[in-house]
């Protein structure tokens, strides 16, 4: 659980905008917990930033673990410094009046969608671990591509590479994902282009 949660953590950087949107709110009322932090006298509770946390990993035993466990102290000071450092720069960004610029607003869109995309290609991906069998097929159909391909002399064997194995299963599986959701959003939303302005890369 230790080096999960401090993997996930490790992601902070990408922060939903829901977790950045929790220290703004007033969920709990008459919040007297002590300050863990503030931006420009903008107070953060440690209410605040466990629901910030809560609301970032949405699983309450990792976010319980996260929050207690001794051995996690520096991946929260970094997710709440990561917290700060955002707060701070929308602060900056507001007063500078960046938030109205044009430019600005597209790339923000642009970022947000990126962002809910990798969510929703996650939410995609299986939760188990792959089985040594499902590995043992992965690697035979790669045996068999390979030699399609007049390639497979000097492969190693399933052994040889079953450890690596995970790793490549995962991102196909991640790419497979993706492909899904692209299926899912064009059936969903479909879209139509006049006549001389679809992308040519767009199926």
């Amino acid at each position: 659980m230790e080096m999960r949660a401090a993997r996930t953590m490790g992601m902070a950087g990408l922060l939903a905008l829901g977790a950045l949107g929790a220290l703004g709110c007033n969920r709990v009322s008459k919040d007297n917990s002590p300050v863990v932090a503030s931006v420009n006298g903008e107070k953060i509770t440690q209410n605040a930033f466990e629901a910030a946390v809560k609301d970032y990993l949405g699983d309450p035993a990792k976010s319980a673990d996260f929050l207690a466990n001794p051995k996690l102290k520096e991946q929260r000071n970094q997710f709440l410094g990561t917290l700060v450092n955002q707060k701070a720069l929308l602060q900056y960004v507001k007063a500078d009046g960046l938030d109205k610029d044009p430019r600005a607003q597209i790339e923000v869109q642009s970022a947000v969608a990126n962002a809910y995309f990798q969510i929703l290609a996650d939410r995609l991906m299986p939760k188990a671990e792959p089985t040594e069998a499902e590995l043992k097929a992965f690697y035979d159909d790669y045996v068999l591509q390979a030699k399609a391909a007049n390639q497979a002399a000097g492969l190693p064997s399933f052994d040889q590479v079953k450890a690596q194995l995970p790793g490549a299963f995962k991102r196909k599986q991640a790419q497979q994902a993706r492909e899904m959701l692209l299926t899912q959003l064009n059936q969903k939303c479909p879209v139509v282009f006049a006549d001389g302005y679809r992308p040519a890369q767009m199926p």
